[in-house]
């Protein structure tokens, strides 16, 4: 694995699971509509409206409303991807045009908050986080280079140096611009 020191800035924005659920959940209705495949409800405007209700009770720190809310956004993408699934299946142009995202999608949607590799940014899946700090500071990043093929050796190596189980050595990070 390459991993420089000095992160490089990325366009990736602060990764909260309900925002990663309804921008996956938009791109593939968009992608849908481009494509001209007639899904039977986009979930646009309730969609829209559960990330708003999901980050209000975050905020009031109301976790157990807002939990419900992220529930609601899961079952959106979910709806989605599975009406995108039927619609497609035997159509080989469509299932290459949807063959990206529609797999990026369900990780997104089975992703558990702090288990196993997750999916920091839509565009840019290859992207690993180092350091998590707050919504309105640097994010430190590192990208994966794609040789060799992943193996458990590098996977241990990839993993974020501040988990305290992790048998791997700490990284340094340096933020630039400091």
């Amino acid at each position: 694995m390459i991993v420089d020191t000095t992160v490089q800035p990325k366009n990736v924005t602060f990764p909260t699971d309900a925002k990663l659920l309804n921008r996956a959940r938009e791109k593939l209705v968009r992608l849908a509509k481009h494509r001209g495949v007639a899904l039977r409800q986009s979930y646009a405007r309730v969609g829209k409206f559960a990330l708003i209700q999901h980050q209000r009770y975050a905020h009031a720190k109301q976790f157990k409303r807002a939990n419900r809310k992220l529930k609601t956004l899961r079952t959106y993408l979910g709806r989605v991807i599975r009406d995108i699934g039927r619609k497609i299946e035997g159509n080989s142009g469509l299932e290459a045009a949807f063959a990206k995202l529609l797999p990026l999608a369900w990780r997104v949607r089975e992703q558990q908050r702090q288990r196993g590799p997750k999916v920091y940014s839509l565009h840019a899946p290859e992207v690993e986080c180092i350091g998590k700090g707050k919504a309105h500071r640097l994010t430190s990043s590192a990208s994966k280079s794609p040789l060799p093929p992943r193996s458990a050796a590098r996977r241990v190596a990839s993993s974020s140096p501040m988990c305290r189980r992790c048998p791997a050595t700490p990284m340094t990070v340096t933020r630039w611009p400091p």
